[in-house]
């Protein structure tokens, strides 16, 4: 192809240092920016800050530092099981490619960079194909934060009536129909080829989403295991650092807040990695105002898992970026 012909040229040029170069400052600006721009954050992890050197609270932090690689480990074998379909990848390259794809989604939209990064990864002639296998896993994903995100919003709505109720029941209703259509598809995957093929506009996207149709069941099954022990160890990360500066709600309250932070954040996921801050710090806002939470120590603790969960992990894709090297081989 055309397109991977460019590239092997990319390998053997300066271009690529340039590009390579530009991407990473473009990345540490960006970072520069937004925490300039959230810097009254910072005036409300001071007020807490004496909180972090608590004993107990040095040997939380160590536990959710220590689950930040293994947040995205989990990550990164999905994505080496999805990867399979296309071309063998290492574990160590599946990890580098989530981090750099990340890293690449401080800049754009709708998980576009997210895409870019594990495309870049891989060395076989075939990159474009993969578009298809970091599509399902990415859906995947969303679909474990819609469930226990739909279960934790029905709690909600059970638990304090909010008004207009109607509404909330709508949006109930409509969550819960996305998730009988997410069953449908994975029981329909095998037969994408046959629909793409109906009309001419779908066929063009055969190239894109035809390794979809090489997903079993059974692999699918694995993989939605996978996203979500990915989604419990991000919960307890958070529900850790709400320990942290002490709210004392009960577990299963903080557990039904964070499922609906991360409803909130899938359904709106057409910001970038960064912009997310703001909408978790919202919605943990409204949902923990029902309980009478101190705000400051909501806010808090939103921002230090931001920093601890995404800013860390970004940073170091930056560097892979730096490191990153374009080769193709044929399959």
């Amino acid at each position: 192809m055309q397109i991977n012909s460019k590239f092997s040229n990319l390998t053997s040029s300066r271009v690529l240092w340039w590009i390579k170069s530009v991407i990473f400052l473009t990345v540490v600006f960006l970072l520069y920016q937004l925490i300039q721009s959230k810097i009254e954050h910072f005036d409300e992890v001071k007020q807490s800050f004496s909180l972090l050197f608590l004993p107990k609270n040095i040997f939380l932090l160590v536990i959710i530092i220590s689950l930040t690689p293994i947040n995205w480990a989990f990550e990164a074998w999905k994505w080496q099981k999805l990867a399979s379909k296309v071309e063998k990848i290492s574990f160590w390259e599946a990890y580098k490619g989530v981090l750099i794809g990340l890293t690449f989604s401080t800049a754009t939209p709708m998980m576009i960079g997210d895409y870019a990064g594990k495309i870049l990864m891989l060395k076989t002639d075939k990159r474009l194909q993969s578009i298809g296998a970091i599509l399902l896993g990415n859906s995947l994903q969303m679909y474990v934060s819609l469930l226990f995100g739909t279960i934790s919003y029905l709690i909600f709505v059970i638990w304090t009536n909010p008004s207009p109720l109607g509404l909330h029941i709508s949006i109930i209703t409509f969550l819960m129909i996305c998730l009988i259509f997410g069953i449908f598809l994975s029981f329909n995957l095998s037969n994408i080829n046959t629909f793409l093929s109906k009309n001419q506009f779908f066929e063009y996207l055969k190239k894109y989403l035809g390794v979809l149709e090489n997903y079993r069941l059974t692999e699918l099954k694995t993989l939605f295991m996978i996203a979500t022990s990915r989604y419990f160890i991000f919960s307890l990360q958070f529900v850790l650092m709400f320990k942290v500066f002490q709210m004392n709600l009960p577990i299963s309250v903080l557990l039904v807040g964070v499922g609906i932070i991360f409803l909130t954040k899938t359904l709106i996921s057409v910001v970038n990695a960064l912009g997310d801050l703001s909408i978790r710090e919202l919605t943990s806002i409204y949902f923990f105002s029902f309980f009478g939470a101190n705000i400051a120590a909501v806010s808090s603790a939103t921002f230090m898992i931001w920093l601890v969960n995404v800013l860390l992990p970004i940073l170091i894709g930056s560097v892979f970026i730096l490191q990153l090297k374009l080769t193709s081989k044929k399959n």
